[in-house]
């Protein structure tokens, strides 16, 4: 799990991995086409296992800087956009005609992370029902594309909140739980690994290679 890859000057925090961070996880995720290598996979196509590369909130980075080497390399890829960042006119967020863009990408996928980026397990019925909703409507209408993937804002939902997830027609929902997706996982709540502002190739080889999965349990 991806949020922002920021340019060679910026300074390193938690959540935004520097460029030349990301294109060696791009050189290794590359591998993925060579025999016998585990597959990068896009998110929604249940008919295959591997690895999904997937990005949250809708950074404009995420079209300026990491769309290029992974359409260069083929690599599927799921971004998951929250509608507030982007009719917010904050510079660090798409705009909607940039969101259009990258939804024409070759292997681009554009997935919902809520309307407002609100907690979804802390609201009401009516609430969830309109993050959700009007999320999708927004998205579908703008990108003029189906929307059946989200990730959950924060992590957050419940047991109601699946319900309606599925209620409003989202066919994959990805989790902020670390993890990989198993056989038996429910397509709603699909673990991920996140991946931080120091993680270099090594780093990512360990955590796809379930070395860090002690580590991020207890975290």
């Amino acid at each position: 799990m991806y949020h922002s890859i920021s340019s060679l000057d910026a300074p390193i925090e938690i959540y935004a991995l520097p460029e030349h961070r990301f294109l060696q996880h791009i050189a290794l995720l590359a591998e993925s086409v060579e025999p016998g290598a585990t597959q990068v996979v896009d998110l929604v196509d249940d008919t295959l296992a591997g690895i999904s590369i997937t990005f949250d909130d809708g950074y404009y980075d995420t079209l300026t800087i990491a769309s290029r080497p992974l359409v260069e390399n083929k690599l599927p890829f799921t971004v998951f956009v929250t509608v507030a960042n982007i009719t917010s006119g904050d510079s660090k967020y798409l705009t909607k005609s940039q969101l259009v863009e990258l939804s024409n990408l070759p292997g681009a996928t554009i997935g919902s992370h809520g309307f407002s980026h609100c907690k979804l397990g802390e609201l009401n019925e009516s609430q969830t029902l309109d993050e959700l909703k009007n999320s999708k409507d927004w998205l579908e209408q703008a990108i003029s594309k189906p929307v059946v993937t989200m990730s959950y804002p924060h992590g957050s939902y419940n047991s109601n909140t699946l319900r309606l997830v599925a209620e409003v027609g989202y066919k994959f929902a990805a989790t902020s739980r670390w993890g990989f997706y198993e056989v038996g996982t429910s397509p709603l709540e699909i673990p991920r690994l996140d991946v931080w502002g120091r993680d270099n190739r090594r780093t990512l080889e360990q955590k796809l290679a379930g070395k860090w999965n002690l580590i991020a349990s207890m975290a």
